[in-house]
């Protein structure tokens, strides 16, 4: 996944577009709004994102399309070309196409409150992944129900699970080097905590130098260049992404140090995963699934508009993650994907209005406690606002314990899906939620 740092915002309309929000829901709370669907009218749900010349995006629109089609609605889907002011006028502009739902990435992590403005004040649905603002809860009420689901893998547990097979690879010992994300970017920062824990679970490993690479190829070759140099003794290398890690692969393959210094990478790209079985540098790379991700978004908005209710805490969510540590992993999870980059999850059996009590999930998934979510990274600390609160609905679930009782539900309802198989061939024979 290509990671959106500190991009320029058109911050005038982001503000008006939240505050217009805000004094709404502030004038009128009693005041039903108009809801997002008629009981006769058709669900059609746009998949908004970046671009398409990109093959984590290409996973991330296969997915939806898959969820969409399986469930019976109308799907279409836009890219934004990075730019925030034109994916909030997409979504502006979705009921004019028909559309009651919208799945997304956040360009940036502010602008999703510009986005739930925008999809509340024309009565849509919104889902949104791997970026959000700070202390933000998806129910808040500024945003009257439409902010309907916050998802992410839980990067600090896949990025550890990563690092420590590194470092049990070179023996638990010597020197490494972190080829980092870009800083503040949260994506960034949570990968960052995860190197960090793995490095307190292991005093002997040595961190010599740890520098932002760009996470692309192209900004992260000469910073793994110059880090090789100043650094030539070490062991082993973390990459933020995949990308990066091919980029380490290649100087390592120039240098003749292939085989000798080893590094892993996140996204499960084809290339990396090509990458894997034949050079002896590539070690592994995390799958963060963006085809599950997107698939069942698109099945939270479908039963949210057809009455399923869902407690508040379940608006944000980890979903699973693997680390594909083997040639064979590798070549499984390869022969599973499809074409598009997609999988064959079976979708419609997710859905809680089509299944009642029934359904199934096929992809690991947790809550995330909303008051720990952005505590544990330094840079969030001083994001928090002075008289931060959670939403009262939120604050009564967490009191009642719901977290547990809600991770046990995902438990319980667990079913074998179509990487099953791919956990079962990787060491820890698991995903990283442990499912």
């Amino acid at each position: 996944m290509r990671d959106i740092g500190n991009l320029e915002i058109n911050r005038r309309k982001l503000l008006q577009l939240a505050g217009a929000a805000a004094a709404v829901s502030l004038a009128s709370p009693l005041v039903l709004r108009k809801t997002a669907r008629a009981s006769d009218q058709q669900i059609t749900v746009l998949n908004t994102f970046p671009t398409l010349a990109n093959e984590y995006w290409q996973g991330w629109d296969a997915g939806a399309k898959r969820a969409a089609e399986q469930l019976g609605i109308k799907y279409m889907s836009q890219t934004f070309d990075d730019s925030v002011d034109k994916q909030i006028a997409q979504i502006e502009q979705a009921p004019s196409l028909g559309v009651n739902a919208v799945v997304t990435f956040a360009q940036n992590a502010e602008v999703i409150k510009a986005l739930c403005a925008t999809a509340s004040q024309v009565g849509v649905k919104i889902a949104n992944a791997h970026s959000t603002a700070a202390w933000l809860a998806p129910s808040d009420p500024t945003f009257k129900d439409a902010y309907m689901l916050y998802s992410q893998p839980d990067n600090i547990r896949g990025i550890a699970a990563m690092a420590q097979a590194l470092f049990d690879k070179i023996g638990n010992k010597g020197k490494v080097l972190y080829a980092a994300g870009m800083p503040g970017n949260f994506s960034a920062d949570t990968r960052a905590a995860g190197v960090k824990l793995a490095l307190k679970n292991n005093p002997n490993i040595d961190l010599v130098a740890e520098q932002p690479a760009g996470e692309n190829r192209v900004a992260a070759r000469p910073v793994v260049e110059n880090l090789l140099t100043a650094h030539p003794d070490v062991a082993a290398i973390i990459s933020y992404n995949d990308d990066t890690a091919i980029a380490v692969l290649d100087v390592l393959r120039e240098r003749g140090l292939s085989g000798q210094i080893l590094t892993a990478g996140n996204d499960a790209t084809r290339e990396m995963l090509t990458r894997m079985k034949d050079d002896p540098s590539a070690l592994g790379t995390v799958s963060i699934n963006a085809p599950f991700m997107t698939g069942y978004s698109v099945v939270t908005l479908f039963d949210a508009l057809n009455g399923v209710t869902y407690d508040p805490l379940e608006r944000m969510r980890y979903f699973d993650s693997l680390f594909l540590d083997s040639p064979d992993a590798a070549a499984k999870y390869l022969s599973l994907m499809d074409s598009s980059g997609g999988f064959a999850f079976d979708f419609k059996s997710m859905s809680r209005h089509l299944n009642g009590d029934n359904w199934k999930i096929q992809w690991g998934m947790e809550v995330i406690d909303p008051s720990q979510f952005w505590s544990g990274i330094d840079s969030m600390q001083s994001l928090k606002p002075a008289n931060w609160a959670l939403p009262e609905d939120v604050a009564t679930s967490l009191k009642a314990g719901n977290i547990e009782k809600l991770n046990k539900m995902f438990k319980d309802h667990a079913a074998a899906g179509p990487l099953s198989e791919v956990a079962q061939n990787t060491k820890a024979g698991k995903t990283v939620l442990g499912f």
